[in-house]
């Protein structure tokens, strides 16, 4: 028993199509059966995966032959070996007569015969899957698959494939055998008459067996000599009817094919060699394609004398074609929007800017689904709708928020909306739309849509639905495939998630920007802090030290503030500092100015490119202020009211020193203003 081998993987129907089209194909342009066998096992060993792929031809006496072989690099070949089985006709013959297909998984844990398990061994074997080529009636051969490096689970899909290329190998080969033997035939008809009826029996064997129509023309008279079979099967018509009537298969050709094939014909009876290929319309009311070659016998003379040709019915091939080059079409459009799917749901991770992402999603969207237009609709709380991006294919107008027709969605449809799923909408002008909103599509030249709802980040049942994505076809009608509406949702749920994004985003900005304000700012006072001083400084000093202009700072300072303290409280100390800072405050007069609390009862003032008799107007404004406020101060040994000391300095900064010199300068000013008995301003001397 085979244990625990992985499972195989399957072959797609496109994948067998067209190994079986190169297949035929290779059968088609090589009349060597050598080169054909060769081209038919190098493809079966590529879409398999296999080590080696051989046909082991039978040969009369039960031996058997490698014919052709493809084998991976480091392993046995066997091309041309004569290798017997004596396994062979204890059992397996008869299968492989009746079309059995020979599986092997694993060689050293399946139930095999001694003899056929050593045979395997002996060739690097570990599993094989073998299949019947007949050539007529006979069995001809085996198409065997090795594979030499493990074990391996067989799929159905490979014995499909197998099969398919089987009877094309085994047609073929049945076909030279007939070829062959007409040749042998041949030659010895040219040898001894004796041989004529023989020749002759192979001659009708191989006609009355192939699948094309075979015939031969008199060249002047264009009369029948003669058709195979094939023509009552192609033409659905009696061999002799068109000896009675040579132009009863031209009768047959469809309308549109027929000026083409006259043409032909008039180059054929001109006595040159054709092809064409045309359909034909049968009695049974089907149309078939047919492919057809003519060669033009001359006589001694040089004159043309006979027209052989052949002609077959091609339709099988043309549809596997077309549908080959339809599914390469599909799979290769598919590809390429899924590319650009992950390229663009990159892009919208890379930025937090919703607004960007809007903006990069609509152009990606119409390059991915080939739309002449791909717009983003926000739903707004009342139902309305409003443009918040687009992108437009010329000649397509862009559409405006004003073009679109008040109101919500119909019911009906944002309850499909809400549900989730995208909508399909492969021809406008026959949906049920509302008169305002099949008038407003109708301006916009729609003739197809896709719909992709955005669900709202944060709108609970109230507000499912933010939006939706859209794309139009304005030139014609398109047909939207399912995995398009699918990915268009994909697209829309990638917006739900910026949306999301965004907004925490957003709500981290604000947070952020809070506890900026707070750590710059003095909570009792609400001024500047220290910190908040420091930083404006430091800006300012920069600043006018680049342009060479002056820079004040005021230091103030509350006179007798502990006595304060110990008579009226701490509470009434704090009441006291807010009412301060009001007074300081009132000295700003300019967006660059900053009144600070400088610590415990002193404040700062910033002036920047103000110089000293500036500073002195400010200190003026602020005494003048706190004396209006009147507030009282009984412990206060100078005035019945609170009064201020200040300390002024005024200098243009050098960027090469410390922005805190001019702060040590304002206080060494504010030193003296106390010392001089307080309630009164100094200006630094330098």
């Amino acid at each position: 028993m085979t244990h625990h081998l992985p499972p195989p993987s399957a072959l797609s129907q496109e994948t067998i199509l067209a190994a079986v089209s190169a297949v035929w194909d290779a059968a088609e342009q090589t009349h060597d059966l050598d080169s054909f066998l060769q081209q038919g096992v190098d493809i079966l060993r590529r879409i398999l995966h296999a080590d080696r792929v051989v046909v082991y031809r039978f040969l009369a006496n039960h031996d058997g032959v490698i014919a052709a072989e493809s084998v991976g690099a480091g392993w046995l070949a066997l091309r041309g070996e004569l290798i017997y089985d004596p396994c062979f006709e204890n059992g397996w013959g008869d299968r492989y007569r009746q079309g059995h297909v020979g599986l092997v998984a694993d060689v050293q844990h399946d139930s095999l015969e001694p003899c056929y398990a050593s045979l395997l061994t002996r060739m690097q074997v570990q599993a094989k899957v073998a299949v019947p080529v007949f050539a007529g009636p006979d069995l001809w051969a085996l198409l065997i698959v090795h594979h030499c490096e493990s074990p391996r689970q067989w799929h159905p899909s490979h014995c499909d494939l197998l099969k398919h290329v089987a009877r094309q190998i085994g047609h073929t080969a049945f076909q030279s055998q007939l070829q062959h033997r007409l040749l042998v035939a041949q030659q010895q008809l040219e040898q001894r008459q004796v041989a004529a009826s023989q020749a002759e029996e192979l001659f009708q064997l191989f006609t009355e067996h192939v699948d094309q129509l075979l015939f031969v023309r008199d060249a002047a008279s264009g009369q029948f000599l003669y058709v195979n079979t094939a023509f009552e099967r192609i033409w659905e018509q009696p061999a002799a009817a068109l000896y009675a009537d040579p132009n009863l298969w031209l009768d047959q050709i469809h309308p549109d094919d027929l000026p083409q094939v006259q043409t032909s014909l008039s180059r054929q009876f001109e006595g040159n060699s054709v092809r064409r290929e045309y359909r034909i319309l049968r009695p049974s009311g089907s149309v078939r394609w047919i492919k057809a070659q003519v060669r033009v016998v001359e006589d001694d003379q040089g004159q043309p004398q006979y027209m052989v040709g052949w002609a077959e019915d091609c339709t099988d091939r043309r549809e596997l074609q077309a549908h080959l080059r339809a599914t390469e079409t599909t799979l290769s459009r598919r590809v390429g929007q899924e590319q650009l799917l992950r390229i663009l749901t990159a892009r919208m991770r890379e930025t937090l800017n919703f607004g960007t992402i809007l903006s990069a999603t609509v152009a990606g969207i119409k390059t991915v689904f080939n739309a002449d237009r791909a717009v983003i609709f926000q739903i707004l709380a009342n139902g309305d709708r409003r443009i918040a991006h687009q992108a437009n294919h010329h000649p397509y107008a862009a559409v405006t928020s004003a073009m679109i027709p008040p109101g919500p969605l119909p019911a009906p449809y944002l309850a499909k909306l809400q549900s989730g799923q995208p909508q399909i909408h492969n021809d406008i002008a026959t949906d049920p739309w509302p008169s305002a909103i099949a008038a407003f599509l109708s301006h916009i030249e729609v003739k197809s849509a896709m719909v992709a709802p955005i669900a709202h980040p944060s709108g609970g049942d109230r507000h499912p639905v933010w939006g939706i994505l859209v794309v139009h076809a304005c030139g014609e009608n398109r047909q939207w495939q399912p995995f398009e509406a699918n990915m268009l949702q994909h697209f829309a749920d990638q917006l739900t998630t910026a949306l999301h994004q965004a907004e925490l985003y957003r709500k981290l900005q604000a947070a952020n920007r809070e506890l900026d304000r707070i750590a710059r700012v003095d909570s009792l006072t609400q001024l500047a802090n220290r910190r908040g001083l420091d930083d404006h400084l430091n800006q300012e000093w920069q600043r006018l030290g680049r342009e060479r202009k002056p820079l004040s700072v005021v230091l103030a300072d509350v006179d007798f503030f502990k006595s304060y303290n110990d008579t009226y409280g701490h509470g009434a100390g704090d009441h006291c500092l807010v009412v301060i800072a009001s007074a300081i405050r009132h000295g700003i007069r300019r967006p660059a100015d900053l009144a600070a609390r400088y610590g415990g009862e002193e404040f700062a003032l910033v002036l920047p490119d103000t110089d000293t008799a500036g500073a002195i107007q400010v200190v003026q404004l602020v005494r003048h202020h706190l004396q209006s406020l009147g507030l009282p101060h009984g412990a206060s040994p100078n005035r019945p009211t609170i009064t201020l000391s200040f300390g002024i300095a005024t200098l243009v900064p050098d960027p090469e020193q410390p922005a805190e010199s001019i702060l040590t300068a304002a206080d060494q000013a504010l030193y003296r203003a106390k010392a001089a008995g307080r309630n009164q301003y100094q200006v630094f001397q330098a």
